[in-house]
């Protein structure tokens, strides 16, 4: 049984006529009635009496007309589904994000792709570096969104965001007031820095900072995530260095400053698997990420 000898069985059912049928269908009428035929020989069912003055369909017809169109209709949208994913139209996509690109990266790339692919399904995963790294090779992420360039081979990679440091400090803190800050005003100022073990960029990045400011830092305390690092300096643990996107969270009890461009900064790249990359993460790497991200 093929799947035209259904589109021809309904369109016959439809219009009780061989001769309208052909038409309809761009054919002679021989072919039709004798694919017609064959369907009933193969099924061993009369799905349609015909003779000189009528075509009507047998009980058995009937039923099969309506389970028939369900078929052809499912095939359709299997088309168009296939299509239309193709197409970058539909599908998922599964991206990865470390924690610093959640505040400003991650909002400005799903805006991109609700622009460019409005039916792609996003779902983003945060995770580190490393672990992206890995997961992008294994093919349990399709892009990822990284702090450093990977040394992995096999990974193609592009800069999407650079980002300097800003100071956070409790709600009242002197510093909090103060016209003007400068980065030399945390020295001797207890900090809450990220744990390098989880954020080895981060860290490096606040260390690079301070020393080329002129001094070493005074960590008192270490965080492992955002959240932590904000309530320890919401509890007046100390003051900390983040970077400047972390502002738009926008949390109570603590402060943001500025102080311009720090030496330490924070690089993030998109990266994906260079050679088995489908055409849809090509799409993206090429229409979403190839675009530098602004502050």
């Amino acid at each position: 049984m093929e799947l035209r000898q259904l589109l021809y069985f309904v369109t016959v059912a439809d219009e009780l006529n061989f001769s309208k049928a052909a038409v309809r269908l761009h054919m002679s009428q021989p072919p039709l009635s004798q694919q017609i035929k064959a369907l009933e020989d193969e099924m061993g069912v009369e799905l349609l009496v015909r003779n000189r003055r009528e075509v009507r369909l047998t009980d058995a017809g009937r039923a099969f007309q309506a389970d028939c169109r369900t078929v052809l209709d499912q095939v359709r949208v299997a088309v168009t589904t296939a299509r239309r994913t193709a197409a970058g139209d539909i599908g998922t996509l599964q991206i990865g994000m470390v924690t610093s690109g959640i505040f400003h990266v991650l909002p400005t790339i799903l805006t991109r792709m609700a622009e460019r692919f409005p039916g792609l399904h996003i779902a983003v995963t945060d995770m580190g570096s490393a672990d992206q790294a890995h997961a992008v090779m294994q093919g349990k992420l399709d892009i990822g969104i990284v702090h450093s360039i990977p040394t992995r081979s096999g990974l193609g990679k592009a800069p999407i965001f650079t980002e300097y440091f800003t100071i956070v400090v409790p709600q009242g803190h002197e510093l909090a007031a103060r016209p003007a800050l400068a980065l030399r005003d945390l020295e001797g100022v207890p900090l809450v820095a990220f744990s390098r073990e989880h954020a080895p960029a981060l860290f490096d990045g606040m260390i690079a900072s301070c020393l080329h400011a002129g001094f070493s830092p005074v960590i008192a305390h270490t965080a492992r995530n955002p959240l932590t690092t904000f309530q320890m300096v919401k509890l007046g643990l100390g003051a900390a260095l983040v970077p400047r996107s972390y502002a738009r969270a926008g949390l109570p009890g603590v402060v943001f400053r500025e102080i311009g461009q720090t030496a330490g900064h924070i690089q993030l790249y998109a990266i994906w698997r260079e050679q088995a990359a489908s055409d849809l993460v090509m799409r993206v790497v090429s229409e979403v990420m190839s675009e530098p991200i602004a502050y």
